[in-house]
């Protein structure tokens, strides 16, 4: 072995020491033994107590083990993405069905729809180029996905 790999061994095994030292000795060093949960505080290994600040009350909120939330807490729900079938008929399409083309975001879609409400309905893809925002590259990108009526 050359000397940098000692150097490595040699620090390897001093970082070992001291994680061994750390863990073993009551040092009462802050461990995760407490935690905090909204506006009521809970013991590890405890069951929940009304221990609130503010006088509120946390008796009804029971710990689950399969998914480590509390009944009474609502769950969060998740905002399903519309589902948008391509190609999109580009004269009848909503934001949302617009935002889903390649390289159309929310800002160029109400762009889009704007042209749509001014100029009338878009007969060929010269008519998409007429959208501020919208050039050649983009246009060809938004083809693929696109269905002129």
């Amino acid at each position: 072995m050359n000397a940098p790999e000692k150097n490595v061994v040699r620090l390897a095994l001093c970082l070992l020491v001291i994680g061994i030292i750390v863990r073993v000795l009551p040092w009462g060093l802050p461990s995760i033994e407490s935690f905090e949960v909204g506006e009521s505080f809970f013991v590890a290994n405890e069951a929940p107590m009304a221990a609130s600040r503010d006088s509120v009350a946390v008796d009804s909120l029971q710990m689950s083990k399969s998914d480590n939330r509390f009944e009474g807490e609502p769950k969060k729900e998740r905002k399903s993405a519309k589902k948008v079938n391509l190609p999109v008929h580009i004269n009848s399409a909503s934001i949302d069905e617009l935002c889903a083309l390649n390289g159309v975001g929310p800002k160029l879609a109400e762009k889009i729809l704007a042209t749509r409400n001014a100029l009338g309905p878009f007969k060929t893809p010269e008519d998409l180029q007429k959208v501020p925002g919208i050039g050649k590259k983009k246009m060809e990108k938004l083809l693929l996905g696109v269905i002129f009526d």
